[in-house]
């Protein structure tokens, strides 16, 4: 699947949940159930990519002012979130992680069940599991790690939004 296609389907699982979050992952099962189980496979596999892509220090330290912390499994889930918000929001955050001060304020900026749509759907359909992921969730994040004091010089915009006073000493 190419990457044009995998992004036309979380489109289209916005779209389709009016987008509001909650409603995400079960527009995501109604698209991908419609789909062949080697279609499914390769969302799978393009969604991996997308995670290997954002496990990014800088990402992780906007998900922790955004979501008032975060811990490895909450960055996971994070990630899961920023794929749901679909190609544009994905790349700018890529680019620029400061950038997600511009969307909505949400009661928590993640989304588990997006990420297990796929292989959920694929054991429906197939009656076997997906293979193991091509993404290691326990590989370590790209760039340079922070710490806590630094993130609100690092995203002010979020830091502002978000309380940028609990993390003042």
């Amino acid at each position: 699947m190419d990457e044009d296609r995998f992004w036309e389907i979380v489109e289209a699982a916005r779209a389709d949940s009016d987008d509001e979050v909650d409603e995400r992952p079960a527009a995501l099962e109604r698209i991908l159930t419609e789909l062949a189980p080697d279609e499914v496979r390769a969302f799978q596999e393009r969604y991996d990519e997308m995670l290997r892509r954002a496990n990014r220090w800088s990402l992780w330290g906007a998900a922790y002012l955004m979501n008032g912390g975060c811990s490895d499994d909450g960055f996971r889930y994070f990630r899961d979130w920023l794929i749901s918000e679909g190609h544009p929001v994905f790349e700018a955050a890529l680019a620029n992680p400061d950038s997600l001060a511009e969307l909505p304020r949400l009661d928590g900026f993640v989304l588990e069940d997006f990420g297990y749509v796929a292989s959920d759907v694929y054991q429906q359909i197939t009656g076997n599991d997906l293979e193991p992921a091509l993404f290691d969730d326990s590989a370590d994040p790209e760039g340079e790690q922070w710490n806590e004091d630094e993130l609100p010089s690092m995203f002010p915009r979020l830091a502002e939004k978000y309380g940028e006073a609990q993390y003042d000493d």
